[in-house]
């Protein structure tokens, strides 16, 4: 073979070459491995994202009342009734909770509705129901009735629907009873071992009447 075409049999060979070496820069190749700066960037933080709380982020506080934290008034100096009668707010009983604290027992009745109730809270001799005067029977030496004042709502749907009578297993109430609403009051009464000291005040957001019954 000549001289002059081998060169250019080599020459078109090193041409060739380079042609595909230049492919192989400028295409996708499918099979190629991912580079390690690549494979950095993909790997996820152990930082949490903004969409997920995290367990220590504050509640807004909805879910349960805050009136297990809450301060009342001082105790008076003795049992003596204690009134603040008021009807112009249409509330109905939601919920009824007693509590146990250390210095005394706290029970908490939640209204639905705008605005707050008044109160009548003092002992009796007897406990009866409203309206019938059917007699109840309670735990305990000394009964404290507990009377939330209100206007009567039209639509009673959503009224409490707890247990009537239970035992709140807690060192000063022994009994309760929830007398339900009656022309304007909502009445529950307490069974106590002896007549003790108490303060009543209203909580808002929702609407509270609180009893707190001193433990002596």
């Amino acid at each position: 073979m000549r001289r002059g075409t081998i060169t250019t049999l080599l020459t078109l060979a090193v041409s060739a070459s380079m042609l595909a070496a230049c492919g192989n820069d400028g295409g996708d190749d499918p099979t190629t491995e991912p580079t390690s700066d690549a494979t950095t960037t993909a790997e996820p933080t152990d930082e949490p994202t903004t969409d997920e709380p995290t367990s220590d982020a504050p509640t807004d506080g909805t879910d349960v009342p805050s009136d297990e934290g809450a301060d009342g008034p001082p105790f008076p100096a003795d049992a003596a009734d204690q009134s603040n009668e008021a009807f112009e707010n249409a509330l109905k009983l939601v919920d009824v909770r007693v509590a146990e604290h250390p210095e005394f027992d706290r029970l908490v009745l939640e209204f639905e509705g705008e605005g707050e109730p008044g109160w009548r809270v003092g002992y009796v001799e007897e406990a009866a129901r409203e309206g019938s005067g059917e007699p109840i029977t309670l735990d305990g030496d000394a009964i404290l009735q507990v009377a939330a004042t209100h206007v009567m709502p039209d639509d009673m749907t959503g009224y409490y629907d707890g247990p009537q009578q239970f035992d709140p297993d807690t060192e000063v109430i022994d009994d309760v009873f929830v007398d339900g609403a009656f022309e304007g009051y909502t009445t529950v009464f307490l069974g106590l071992d002896e007549v003790e000291v108490f303060r009543v005040f209203v909580l808002t957001e929702p609407s509270r009447l609180v009893v707190d019954v001193q433990d002596s």
